[in-house]
């Protein structure tokens, strides 16, 4: 993000607890907010989407174990963002295949 409104909290948050930020792209957002709906039916926001890519990013670098919990934040709605249609057609006559809807 840009600025965020309290980005001097957020800042003294990570210093406080030795955290660490990270930048990832807006191509690894889109995936992030992609493979949560598709995978976990979550609609994330961009600004999640960032956190989850930002997690990924941190697991596989080392900084986060994949055995660690971690709790991440989808701060807003990606309802208010355009989606892509992707509505199909189920054929009633044909046989359904359950596993791809």
């Amino acid at each position: 993000m840009p600025q965020a409104v309290g980005d001097f909290l957020i800042l003294d948050a990570v210093r406080e607890s030795n955290g660490f930020a990270c930048a990832v792209s807006d191509a690894a957002i889109l995936e992030a907010v992609e493979d949560a709906a598709r995978l976990d039916g979550l609609l994330l926001c961009p600004e999640g989407g960032a956190t989850l890519a930002a997690w990924r990013a941190a697991v596989a670098d080392g900084r986060v174990s994949p055995d660690e919990t971690a709790l991440l934040f989808n701060c807003a709605t990606g309802l208010k963002y355009p989606m892509e249609d992707r509505s199909r057609q189920l054929d009633r006559h044909g046989p359904i295949d359950f596993s791809a809807i």
